[in-house]
C-alpha cells in the first residue's frame, strides 16, 4: 500500500513538473501557436497563371529559357491549343505569366517538354485524343523568340496518326542508346497501347520515327520512366484506369538488343480491383524504398508500400479521402508544412461546392487509414482539377501547388497555383 501511494505521488509530481515546464515555455516563447492551426484551416491564396482558353488539362515542367526557374506546358483540350508559360521571377509570379500558343492541337490531352532534335532547345510534344488521334511536335525556336508564336513550327508525328489511337500522355526517354531521345506514349480506348517511338538519326525527319508496342492498356493515366528493379536501366511505372490489366504496374526494360522491340514483362504493384487515376512515386514511409501512391475513384488514396528493392513485393494500405471533397483525381507527396514529415496533397473532380484540393497529415505512421485533412482550394471555386506539381514558385522556401482546373465557369480557373502559407 505504501509503495503504491509512493508511486502515485511520484507520478503526480512528474505531471506537475511537466505542467510547470509547459507553463514556463509559454511565458518565454508565447502561448501555443493557435495561429498555426488557424492558418492551415484556411484556403491557400489562389494565383491565376492563365485563363485565356478552355479546358486546361494538366501541367508539365521544364526550363525552356535556361533561367533556372520552372516553366510550364499545358494543353487546353476544349480550346484546342497548346501553350507554354515562362516563370516571370518571384516579384511577378503572382500575376499572369508571359505565355505563347505553340500550336493548334484539337482534343489535346497532354503537353510535355522534350529536346527531340538535340539542338539544345526544348521542344513541346502534344498528345491528342478525341477525333484528332495524333501526336504533334512543336519545334522550339531560339531563346529570343520563345514568345513569338510564328517562331514555333508544328508538325504531326506520322506514325501516331496511322495507329488510330487516342493519345493521352508522352514522356521523352532514351531507350535504344543511339543518340536522339526516343518518345514513350500511351493511349486509351479500343486497341489502346503503351509503347515507344524510336527516333531516327535525323529526328526532324518525323516520317522515319517507328512505333514499338510494350503492352496493351485500357486508359493510361500515368507514365513514369524509373529504374524499378535497380539494374541500371529505365523501366516504366504506369497507372491504367480500365481493362483486364488495370491498376498500378511496371514494365521491365529488357535491356539493349532485340528484346527491346517486343512487349516488356509486366509486374503488378497493386490496385487491380480499383478504378485508378493519377499516381505518384515517392518514399512515403522514409525507409529508403520508393513507394507508390495512387488516387482511386471511390474516395480513397492507396499507399502501395514497396517491400523489396527489386519491385516484386508490395503491400496495400487504404487512406480515406472523403472530407467533403470531390472524387480524388491526382496525388503528390510533399512536406507541406516543413516539419520533416511527408504529407499527401490531392486534387479532385466532381467538386462543385466541395473541396477541390486538399492536403493530409498523419500523426502515427503513413500506413494509418485516417489522416488529418486540411483545405487548399476551399469550396467556393473549382470543379475539375488535374495532375499536381509541388514546386517553390515564389522562392520563399516552401512548396506551392501547381495544377489546372477546367470546368469552373466558361473557361475554368485555367492554369493556376496555390501559394503555400507556411512562410
Amino acid at each position: 500500500m505504501l509503495e503504491s501511494q509512493w508511486l502515485l505521488n511520484g507520478r503526480r509530481k512528474a505531471v506537475l513538473r511537466w505542467v510547470a515546464l509547459v507553463a514556463l515555455g509559454w511565458l518565454i516563447l508565447g502561448t501555443p501557436d493557435f495561429a498555426w492551426a488557424q492558418r492551415w484551416q484556411q484556403p491557400w491564396p489562389l494565383r491565376i497563371i492563365d485563363q485565356s482558353s478552355r479546358g486546361a488539362d494538366g501541367v508539365k515542367l521544364g526550363d525552356i529559357n535556361g533561367d533556372g526557374r520552372p516553366d510550364v506546358a499545358t494543353g487546353w483540350e476544349e480550346g484546342g491549343v497548346t501553350r507554354i508559360y515562362l516563370h516571370p521571377g518571384p516579384q511577378q509570379v503572382r500575376e499572369p505569366w508571359p505565355a505563347v500558343t505553340v500550336g493548334r492541337t484539337p482534343d489535346v490531352e497532354d503537353a510535355v517538354f522534350a529536346d527531340l532534335d538535340t539542338d539544345g532547345r526544348l521542344d513541346v510534344v502534344s498528345c491528342c485524343e478525341g477525333h484528332t488521334r495524333r501526336i504533334f511536335v512543336h519545334w522550339g525556336p531560339k531563346k529570343s523568340r520563345l514568345l513569338d508564336p510564328k517562331a514555333w513550327v508544328q508538325e504531326v508525328l506520322p506514325a501516331s496518326g496511322s495507329l488510330g489511337q487516342m493519345w493521352m500522355f508522352a514522356w521523352p526517354m532514351q531507350l535504344d542508346g543511339q543518340g536522339p531521345v526516343d518518345l514513350v506514349a500511351g493511349s486509351k480506348g479500343r486497341g489502346a497501347q503503351l509503347g515507344w517511338f524510336q527516333a531516327p538519326p535525323q529526328p526532324r525527319e518525323l516520317n522515319q520515327w517507328r512505333w514499338f508496342p510494350i503492352t496493351q492498356v485500357g486508359w493510361i493515366m500515368s507514365i513514369y520512366p524509373v529504374d524499378m528493379d535497380g539494374d541500371g536501366d529505365l523501366d516504366l511505372a504506369i497507372s491504367d484506369r480500365f481493362g483486364p490489366l488495370r491498376g498500378c504496374r511496371w514494365l521491365e526494360n529488357p535491356g539493349p538488343g532485340p528484346k527491346l522491340f517486343h512487349p516488356w514483362k509486366n509486374h503488378f504493384i497493386g490496385a487491380q480491383d480499383h478504378e485508378v487515376l493519377s499516381m505518384t512515386l515517392a518514399d512515403l514511409d522514409q525507409d529508403g524504398l520508393q513507394d507508390v501512391v495512387v488516387a482511386v475513384k471511390d474516395m480513397k488514396l492507396l499507399f502501395l508500400r514497396r517491400l523489396d528493392r527489386q519491385g516484386r513485393r508490395w503491400q496495400t494500405h487504404v487512406i480515406e479521402a472523403n472530407f467533403g471533397n470531390g472524387n480524388p483525381r491526382a496525388v503528390a507527396v510533399a512536406d507541406v508544412n516543413l516539419d520533416g514529415q511527408p504529407d499527401l496533397v490531392f486534387t479532385t473532380w466532381h467538386a462543385q461546392g466541395k473541396h477541390g484540393v486538399m492536403w493530409l497529415q498523419y500523426d502515427r505512421a503513413p500506413t494509418q487509414t485516417h489522416w488529418q485533412p486540411f483545405p487548399i482550394s476551399g469550396t467556393e471555386k473549382g470543379i475539375k482539377y488535374d495532375r499536381i506539381e509541388m514546386v517553390d514558385l515564389d522562392g520563399d522556401g516552401d512548396l506551392d501547388l501547381l495544377t489546372t482546373e477546367e470546368r469552373q465557369g466558361r473557361n475554368g480557373l485555367g492554369v493556376l497555383w496555390y501559394e503555400n502559407p507556411c512562410r
